[in-house]
């Protein structure tokens, strides 16, 4: 029956939890349940997404303040998640890591399929393991040897923090630890880019997430296999930061995400920073036709015969020649 849902607790007691929507006068797929949220949600900040909703009514207990980033992961729950399968040969395949020694290490391996979207396909999500732990598990992935290009690191794990049993004056880093493990655990990291909550977020909710053409039918151009639980788990729960009640009447909203259980986000946002978001380098033809402003100029001539594909070699003065030219300045006739 909608709305209601029965399970065994870990203690063996059997729950019955009741949902708003197990009533037909509530149950916003009715009309007469549509009116009945419109008219409930007057009132409360932030609408159907704030924390205050989704304690008292959606029976959210791990709901905290500050609106979600990331709403689409419960509404669109079913599209979102999908079971994995084997990767394609020929889709490109990256890594990403978040290093944590008390908090949890995160470290996902993404797919960009032909389409350009992007499948989240391995998770590696622990607590307190120690380096060598952490390397052995990371190579045992099945995609490890099939990465594009060296995996990415957090640049914070290029700082020297860590003490050397032998001598207790030299420090080293985490990546340089990771580098000195012996050759079949060895990890070489790259560094990746750190910042850009915002514009990831943004990202995300603006093309791969999009709302409104989710729920027009479109696919999610963001995927993630169902053995990734603690990435599922932690985009759904990650929020923007926002002031207490009494100063949200006198503040705008803040630009920022909550820093807690955000590290499997840390490592989806290095790679995206990484790999989905870098700008193009321009075209280098239209590069050299800017380079020069003076139509009448031999420079511009030239420039527009390189546009037009005429084959020229450069001089050891750096200026460009036709390839039948011996050297002199050619035969402009």
């Amino acid at each position: 029956m909608a709305g209601i849902e029965h399970y065994k607790s870990a203690s063996g007691f059997h729950v019955t939890r009741v949902h708003y929507t197990a009533d037909p006068a509530k149950n916003p797929a009715t009309p007469e349940g549509a009116k009945w949220l419109k008219n409930e949600l007057i009132g409360i900040q932030g609408g159907i997404h704030s924390a205050q909703w989704r304690q008292e009514y959606e029976i959210d207990w791990d709901a905290a303040g500050g609106e979600l980033v990331f709403p689409q992961c419960e509404m669109f729950r079913s599209r979102i998640i999908c079971a994995p399968f084997t990767v394609p040969e020929t889709w490109a395949l990256y890594g990403s890591f978040d290093y944590g020694h008390r908090n949890p290490s995160s470290f996902h391996v993404y797919a960009i399929d032909h389409d350009g979207d992007i499948w989240s396909v391995w998770e590696y999500y622990k607590a307190g393991m120690g380096y060598r732990s952490i390397a052995k598990s990371i190579r045992a992935c099945p995609h490890f040897e099939g990465l594009s290009c060296l995996p990415i690191a957090d640049p914070s794990i290029w700082a020297k923090t860590q003490q050397t049993s032998s001598d207790q004056n030299e420090m080293k880093s985490v990546a340089q630890l990771f580098f000195e493990l012996p050759e079949e655990e060895r990890i070489v990291f790259s560094p990746g880019k750190s910042g850009g909550d915002i514009t990831v977020a943004e990202k995300i909710n603006g093309e791969l997430w999009n709302e409104e053409e989710l729920k027009k039918g479109r696919a999610p151009r963001l995927k993630i296999f169902a053995t990734c639980p603690m990435q599922i788990w932690e985009l759904g729960k990650l929020r923007y930061r926002d002031w207490g009640s009494s100063m949200q009447e006198q503040k705008n909203l803040q630009e920022s995400i909550v820093d807690k259980d955000n590290h499997a986000f840390d490592d989806l946002k290095m790679f995206m920073t990484m790999f989905f978001m870098t700008p193009k380098e321009p075209e280098k033809e239209a590069m050299a036709a800017l380079r020069v402003s003076d139509p009448t100029s031999y420079n511009e001539w030239k420039a527009v015969g390189r546009m037009h594909g005429e084959e020229q070699k450069e001089n050891a003065l750096g200026e460009f020649e036709d390839e039948d030219s011996e050297g002199g300045e050619g035969d402009y006739d």
